[in-house]
């Protein structure tokens, strides 16, 4: 299967990212960076040994989910939001603390938008070709990447990154063949040769935010061949997995497989993991399968809509040779309050939101939502810890107390609003209980409720903040926003 800011640190992002000057490009790295060993989080790569995943000479297991939009987004921020976007620090933020409250350890990304797309829009494709037909890799997307692998490293959360897709929503095989030019993708010397390039590019890449080479980074617990890539031919998977290895022996290398694992994923020495979708029936027979040749498996996606068949498969995936298993998907707030939704598996899923709502679908999200926590820590036989206080939402500007929004806090599950009046008055609480997780139909799209507030007082200088709630407690009080009613 497939805004605008208002913290100063997205400002200077957004500004600075646009395609100016080398001077200017130069300066947002300076202000972005941060030292590597402040950004790099772990001490080992993920490694392999026989069909175990090991983290240090530590088994690693895991229960997670996908987050298919942590690079690029597709989904609408509000009824005005973009279709099709750039993702901000603020909403990665929210992703990758999400997986670690979650207990996940690791998250799987989707692939990169390559020109030609279906669900693209304007020029935001990490792969394209300029007007004179050469392929180009867009820098100001692929620092958005960049951040979010910090990110992802400063909350202690790794990464799958699959690098081709089968499908054409954000641009697949047969986008990345019209850009060489040819037709065969998986067999053409042409495109192979391109696609190389690509590779070679990607895993020298060096992070703008911690300066540390891609094929260095042990954010990044494997690179996968590929989302669903059953077309593929057995001599293209050998040759990138080989070219990939070559290049990055840091990093395993998941084979991309969709409904079966193809005879070359379980015979190439180059090839770590093997994995499945939505094989809920013979999904432990595959990791048995892999474990038999002595290689790893994940089940790579499943439906998690439906609560006892999540828990089901949580339990076979703990009972099995499997290292792990993750739900598709898991979407997260909008830098302008609220969350993102997508329609999946015939409108019975909103997508996954963290920590679960009532007011989402699939219905007992809250329930799903626990019973993957209970599992991503079962499987690593720890005890479930609490869900932390959330910690203090941001308020945003209040161009009129009838719509007021905020940035929600990851495990948040309410907010109280507290206003006064004057510069000097006392805060009372006018609102409890208040849900950013209400989605609303517009236009045959599911979008956040927005404003997330409404208020109407009387004239005079008010000012407004709030507070994230959850069964552990009361974040501290947001930042205050004051506003003129006329």
């Amino acid at each position: 299967m497939r805004q605008s800011g208002f913290h100063l640190y997205n400002h200077i992002f957004n500004r600075l990212f646009r395609p100016i000057t080398v001077a200017a490009l130069a300066l947002s790295a300076l202000l972005l960076a941060v030292p590597a060993q402040q950004a790099i989080a772990f001490e080992y790569f993920i490694s392999r040994d026989g069909s175990n995943l090991l983290d240090g000479k530590k088994s690693f297991r895991f229960v997670s989910v996908n987050i298919p939009n942590y690079f690029i987004l597709e989904d609408r921020a509000g009824t005005h939001g973009q279709k099709w976007h750039r993702v901000t620090a603020f909403e990665q933020r929210d992703a990758a603390r999400a997986v670690k409250r979650l207990g996940g350890q690791v998250f799987r990304s989707y692939t990169f938008a390559v020109e030609g797309g279906k669900n693209l829009s304007g020029n935001l494709a990490h792969i394209y070709a300029d007007k004179h037909g050469r392929i180009r890799y867009n820098e100001t997307l692929f620092r958005d990447m960049d951040r979010g692998l910090a990110i992802a490293a400063e909350e202690g959360v790794r990464i799958i990154i699959p690098l081709v897709d089968n499908w054409a929503w954000f641009g697949g095989f047969a986008e990345w063949a019209a850009l060489s030019g040819v037709h065969d993708f998986w067999n053409d010397p042409k495109a192979k040769s391109d696609f190389k390039t690509f590779l070679s590019w990607l895993l020298n890449r060096k992070n703008t935010v911690t300066g540390v080479l891609y094929k260095d980074d042990p954010t990044i617990m494997a690179w996968e061949l590929g989302n669903e890539i059953d077309k593929a031919s057995p001599e293209w998977i050998h040759e990138m997995a080989a070219y990939i290895k070559q290049h990055d022996p840091n990093h395993l290398i998941v084979d991309g497989g969709h409904k079966h694992i193809p005879a070359i994923s379980l015979q190439d020495r180059n090839i770590d993991i093997v994995t499945t979708h939505y094989t809920d029936q013979e999904f432990t027979a595959f990791a048995a399968q892999a474990k038999k040749a002595g290689k790893a498996y994940f089940y790579g996606e499943f439906n998690p809509s439906d609560k006892a068949n999540t828990a089901d498969i949580i339990q076979r995936t703990i009972n099995s040779p499997a290292a792990g298993c993750m739900a598709w998907s898991l979407r997260f707030r909008t830098e302008i309050g609220g969350f993102y939704y997508h329609s999946d598996f015939n409108a019975a899923s909103d997508s996954l939101h963290y920590p679960g709502f009532s007011s989402t679908k699939p219905a007992d999200e809250a329930a799903i939502i626990q019973t993957l926590k209970e599992g991503a820590f079962a499987i690593r036989s720890m005890p479930v810890p609490p869900e932390p206080v959330p910690d203090a939402p941001t308020l945003l500007t209040i161009q009129s107390p009838a719509a007021i929004n905020w940035q929600g806090s990851t495990g948040a599950v309410s907010y109280d609003v507290q206003r006064r009046k004057g510069e000097n008055g006392s805060w009372g609480t006018i609102a409890t209980d208040i849900s950013d997780a209400i989605p609303v139909t517009r236009n045959g799209e599911i979008v956040s409720k927005l404003p997330l507030f409404s208020d109407h007082p009387e004239t005079g200088l008010w000012s407004y903040r709030v507070i994230a709630k959850n069964n552990s407690g009361a974040s501290s009080p947001s930042n205050s926003v004051e506003v003129v009613v006329k």
